[in-house]
């Protein structure tokens, strides 16, 4: 008896259409969660002067992953304390990340269905 057989119309396409949405969320940009966090921060950020606030930056680092930094040598001192000098810790960063988590994790659910609505095949 000879044995049955299937065929499965547009595999390729499923298979094509999916590696590259595979490739797609691999490398998704961060770019505006990052800025969402980091225009945050600046207004979380101590105003002694306004510089702190104003050195920060959002950068997307590739491979779906982003940061928020400053170049200013006293950014982590202010952000993490100092306990040897008596500089209370002002976490204005965690507490942006944390204020921002719902926009980011929403910002990136759009872009995600957005990639995977050009999945096609079987």
């Amino acid at each position: 008896m000879p044995e049955p057989t299937v065929t499965v119309q547009g595999d390729d396409t499923l298979r094509r259409t999916l590696a590259g949405a595979a490739d797609e969320l691999e490398n998704l940009d961060q770019s505006d969660s990052a800025r969402m966090v980091q225009q945050r921060a600046a207004v979380r950020a101590p105003k002694r002067s306004g510089t702190l606030a104003r050195s920060l930056v959002a950068k997307d680092l590739g491979n779906g992953t982003a940061v928020v930094q400053s170049d200013l040598i006293y950014a982590p001192v202010i952000h993490y304390g100092w306990a040897a000098h008596n500089i209370a810790a002002q976490p204005f960063l965690t507490t942006a990340l944390d204020d921002s988590t719902q926009l980011v994790e929403a910002d990136n659910l759009r872009a995600v269905q957005r990639i995977l609505s050009h999945v096609r095949g079987a």
